[in-house]
């Protein structure tokens, strides 16, 4: 008799962990169907928020628990699933009439917090690493010189063959205007043409959110390499 009990009870803890990982592998696919992936601009690329981790180390310890999107007084934090595109435009030879093939990166956001900065860029008020439960986000003080030494969450590069002042179609100067370290981590010459330093820049991405040119004339490349999706053929 109470070996039968005993069968009854581990047959019904086995339907009910079938139904759990039925429900939750169902979940996951709904939610993927639902929501789209962020389609990033040419040549942008997502970011960590300021104080992560090396990144093999970041995604180990990050337990998605949104708390530094919480405190993030701008909304800059994202939780995306994956995130779609980000590739320079694509080539075309004199007079061709089709594109060339390129490849465009799918990366997977798994959840975890990412910096958009063509959508919102991050203004380095560093809330979000006391609010780390785990240390994925190390706590740095908010003074300017603990900014300028530890953040590094990337460095801004410029595409001078679409940026207003280098092409000398116009003035410009938003990305000066918006660089919380500018005089030192973005300058401008006489042309009012502007050049980073990236021993100063901290990879905000305030540049990259104020730039009016469509394509972005200038993007910030972060310390790893984000693409971990598949790869698209256009």
């Amino acid at each position: 008799m109470q070996r039968r009990l005993f069968i009854q009870g581990l047959w019904s803890l086995v339907k009910a962990a079938a139904v759990g990982l039925l429900t939750l592998a169902g979940g996951r696919l709904l939610r993927s169907g639902l929501i789209p992936a962020e389609a990033a601009p040419p040549a942008q690329f997502p970011l960590r928020p300021p104080g992560a981790l090396p990144e093999d180390q970041f995604r180990a310890a990050c337990i998605r628990c949104f708390l530094c999107a919480e405190v993030c007084p701008v909304d800059c934090i994202a939780f995306p699933n994956r995130i779609e595109g980000a590739q320079p435009p694509l080539l075309r030879a004199p007079g061709a009439m089709q594109r060339q093939e390129s490849a465009a990166p799918v990366w997977i956001g798994d959840d975890t917090p990412y910096v958009l900065p063509w959508k919102k860029a991050c203004i380095v008020c560093m809330k979000c690493g006391p609010a780390c439960p785990t240390g994925a986000l190390r706590p740095i003080a908010e003074d300017r010189e603990s900014i300028q030494s530890q953040v590094r969450m990337g460095v801004a590069l410029i595409d001078r063959k679409i940026c207003l002042p280098w092409t000398r179609t116009s003035w410009c100067g938003a990305c000066l205007t918006a660089c919380p370290y500018r005089g030192e981590a973005i300058t401008v010459d006489h042309q009012g043409r502007p050049t980073v330093h990236t021993e100063h820049c901290v990879g905000c991405g305030l540049c990259v959110e104020v730039c009016p040119i469509r394509y972005k004339a200038i993007a910030v490349r972060p310390p790893f390499e984000p693409d971990q999706g598949q790869v698209r053929a256009e």
